[in-house]
């Protein structure tokens, strides 16, 4: 079992980690972790602490930099090779997907931004030295405040749901200046002292996905790690610059479908070792019986749909990064409703099938022992991000009148 470890505990070795530079290692290196992972899924739920040993393990791999370019000392791979690569975590423990896909998108997204010289420093940064990243972003907090000091400025302020700030390295948000108003998108160190992770995650699931509170007591961001314009709206918007957004909610629809894959993985393999079949069924095995094979055929039918929209979804994001500073609102607006359309199906498919995976298994599976509720739970919590009706909407207006979602926190 991964064993949970002090914040920022030192590496135990000296030696350089490696670089995973192909999708084939990437795809390998998650496997080997959701083996490792799975093995303690429901006891690790039952603990509920932040993950410090797991992110410690993926760190080992060397797969935190997979992202960067290779000229910047990377392993230079796409969004289809990581989303490939984190799919066996999340289906063995929900949580950790997230906490780990979150660190993808944190420090992707450092690319957004106009300050090219920060950018690439950052990434060195990651590179050289597998940073794990976190997130201070919530749109529906306060802003945090930013004073300007010599050498760049100190910021202040609270965050609720920062999922893997606890767990970080570098930390993602954005802060207004308080002598201008202006909106900057930095990077903060979350190992200072000035910086306060609350430990205070106590939701019914995603246990493990470190998404409690983070405050900044006149933490300091050095100008190096001031990345420049960080709103979504006014004169100085760029639709590429607003990708980040999209890259979110992406995210959540593989953590959905995962979610599912792994609740049908741990219903069929109860059924074919456990279960047995109903007493009028005819059948002398539970897998022979007929509303377990039938139930069992539309849960993963409807699980292979939510797959095959989510990676279209993926399909269209990519395409939109590729135009880099040339992406035009309409072709932003089109990956934006392709990835609305997946977070819609995925939800209604990750609540359905964590709920009725126990209609397959039946009423013993019910026992805490195979914590098979965790599923649901972490459904149910993830899929609470942001109101999924509001996706809904952005895909049906733009079916009834062709517009585009507005460019916003969630959209």
């Amino acid at each position: 079992m991964p064993l949970p470890l002090p914040p920022h505990a030192p590496r135990s070795s000296t030696t350089p980690l490696p670089v995973i530079t192909t999708a084939t290692e990437a795809k390998e290196a998650g496997v080997r972790l959701a083996e490792q992972f799975a093995l303690v899924a429901a006891e690790r739920d039952g603990e509920g602490t932040a993950p410090f040993g797991e992110v410690a393990a993926l760190r080992e791999t060397g797969l935190l930099p997979a992202l960067v370019p290779t000229r910047l000392g990377g392993g230079g791979l796409d969004w289809n090779s990581v989303f490939h690569a984190l799919r066996p975590i999340i289906r063995a423990d929900t949580g950790l997907g997230h906490v780990f896909v979150y660190h993808f998108v944190n420090s992707w997204r450092l690319a957004l931004n106009e300050d090219s010289d920060a950018v690439e420093g950052l990434q060195r940064g990651l590179a050289n030295n597998h940073w794990f990243w976190g997130g201070a972003g919530n749109p529906r907090d306060a802003n945090l405040a930013l004073t300007p000091v010599a050498g760049g400025f100190t910021v202040s302020g609270r965050k609720f749901f920062a999922t893997g700030a606890q767990v970080s390295d570098r930390i993602t948000a954005s802060g207004t200046r308080v002598d201008t108003g202006e909106k900057l998108s930095i990077v903060i160190d979350a190992t200072q002292p000035e910086v306060t992770h609350h430990d205070d995650w106590d939701s019914i699931g995603q246990r493990l996905s470190a998404s409690g509170s983070v405050s900044f007591t006149n933490a300091f961001v050095p100008t190096a790690h001031v990345l420049g314009f960080g709103g979504q709206e006014g004169p100085r918007y760029r639709p590429y610059a607003s990708l980040s957004i999209l890259l979110f909610q992406l995210a959540l629809d593989h953590v959905h479908v995962g979610l599912a894959e792994g609740a049908l993985a741990a219903a069929s393999d109860y059924v074919t070792s456990k279960a047995r079949p109903w007493s009028t069924s005819g059948v002398d095995r539970a897998t022979d019986d007929p509303h377990i094979r039938a139930l069992s055929g539309v849960l993963q039918a409807q699980t292979r749909a939510a797959d095959a929209l989510t990676w279209r979804a993926t399909e269209a994001f990519a395409l939109a990064a590729e135009r880099g500073w040339q992406l035009t609102d309409a072709q932003r607006g089109e990956a934006a409703v392709e990835i609305a359309a997946a977070k819609v199906f995925s939800t209604d498919v990750a609540l359905t099938v964590s709920s009725r995976i126990f209609e397959l298994t039946g009423a013993r599976a019910t026992s805490s022992s195979y914590a098979f509720d965790r599923f649901w739970r972490n459904a149910r919590t993830i899929t609470l991000h942001d109101p999924v009706a509001y996706k809904a909407q952005e895909v049906g207006d733009h079916g009834l009148v062709g517009t585009f979602p507005t460019p916003s926190g969630y959209s």
